[in-house]
């Protein structure tokens, strides 16, 4: 988070632009769930993996040779293609991985919003690393790097890197990734190198006359955090639905996002509109006029999540992990509270009542949740926690009340 500020105040001074707060709280909203996800499961990759390893392998690379660091690195960013790539022509794959695609901001925050379930099926496509004889530790170091150098390349403020654009996945190749533009769907998979995409036929350069429109096609119209995470799948019910065969119903899931009855495995796609329709049809963003207040409320109640998610951060890092009830409770709070403050971003009819009820139960019971029991935070911090609580809890019936005065007036 601290790398995605130095951004914002660098493309302030640059650009005099500011990055919008309701899409900044949503992306980092949406990457605490999915670490905490990847908490709960951490071992499950890593422990396939290295059974597999332990049982099957063909051999072993020595990592005391440099070609054997060279290997691992292709190894790795060529799992990272197949499995981004399928996250992308696979309809129940795209459900997963639309949350990251879901912001119309390109920005250092946008590479934490992830999916809370995307990391369960990504460990198939290294499993081959495993067969060859790369060892755990191995595959666990390349891994991480690659999904570290990923972070950097989401960013508008760099333009081009000249000849490294032949050979590296960077900002430029990424922006025409992310674009809804029917030119820059379903291209440039590469998590480190581009040459995947130049070999497998998925490459395309980012276009100046061609500027990338970032979100989904269909244009997700909330920043909730958890309706995010599942309104692709909601869509994929709907579409079996109206299948009457089973064939056409596994399709629906198993297929690509644009496949029909009657259309290839991948549906259509029109890859160049003609400049009229989009003269017609003109790019605004999803941005609701909400007051400053509402703005530092949402901010406020983001930043009260914080000390929970870093409590189980720090006891899943250095003591162990949660019991299943603990993880439950930390799970529906965080994800309530994030879900609730994206719908005050959202302006939802519903919040004033909503936000009553939560406040009021955070106020009686925050401090028996997980991460906050036992004396385990700063008393400073909690008598500010149990201020904010307390006061949102009787702010919202009196706004109520004087937003229902002034609709009679």
């Amino acid at each position: 988070m601290v790398l995605c500020l130095v951004e914002f105040v660098i493309s302030f001074l640059i650009t005099g632009r500011l990055f919008r707060l309701n899409d900044t709280l949503t992306s980092w909203s949406a990457g605490i769930l999915a670490h905490m996800a990847k908490l709960c499961v951490r071992s499950l990759d890593i422990g396939i993996y290295t059974w597999l390893f332990t049982h099957y392998r063909l051999g072993t690379f020595s990592m005391d040779s440099w070609w054997s660091w060279i290997g691992a690195i292709l190894f790795t960013d060529l799992g990272y293609y197949w499995f981004h790539r399928a996250s992308h022509e696979i309809n129940l794959f795209w459900a997963a991985h639309q949350v990251h695609h879901s912001s119309e901001e390109f920005n250092l925050s946008v590479a934490l919003r992830q999916s809370v379930v995307s990391h369960l099926g990504a460990w198939v496509f290294y499993l081959p690393m495993a067969v060859v004889g790369f060892t755990p530790v191995t595959f666990l170091v390349h891994h991480q790097f690659n999904l570290l150098y990923q972070f950097w390349i989401h960013t508008s403020l760099i333009k081009n890197l000249g000849p490294l654009e032949w050979v590296l996945n960077t900002p430029s190749h990424h922006r025409a990734h992310h674009g809804r533009n029917p030119l820059y769907i379903d291209i440039n998979y590469g998590g480190v190198f581009i040459i995947w995409d130049r070999l497998f036929g998925t490459f395309q350069v980012e276009d100046p006359a061609e500027p990338a429109y970032y979100g989904l096609v269909g244009k997700l119209q909330s920043h909730n955090a958890l309706y995010v995470q599942i309104v692709r799948l909601k869509e994929i019910w709907r579409r079996i639905g109206t299948h009457t065969n089973l064939p056409d119903k596994i399709s629906a899931a198993l297929k690509g996002p644009r496949w029909r009855p009657g259309l290839p495995f991948f549906g259509l796609l029109q890859r160049h509109i003609p400049l009229r329709d989009k003269e017609k049809n003109p790019e605004v963003m999803y941005n609701p006029s909400i007051p400053v207040w509402m703005m530092v409320y949402a901010t406020l109640h983001f930043s009260a999540v914080l000390p929970y998610f870093f409590a189980m951060l720090a006891r899943y890092e250095h003591e162990g992990s949660w019991t299943v009830t603990q993880v439950a409770i930390t799970f529906a709070h965080v994800g309530l509270s994030l879900s609730f403050v994206g719908s005050v971003l959202d302006k939802r009819w519903w919040i004033p009542a909503a936000e009553t009820l939560r406040c009021g139960a955070l106020s009686a019971l925050f401090t028996s949740l997980p991460g906050f029991s036992a004396g385990e935070q700063d008393p400073m911090l909690v008598h500010a926690m149990l201020a904010l609580f307390v006061a949102s809890m009787c702010f919202w019936p009196i706004y109520a009340l004087s937003q229902a005065k002034r609709k009679v007036t």
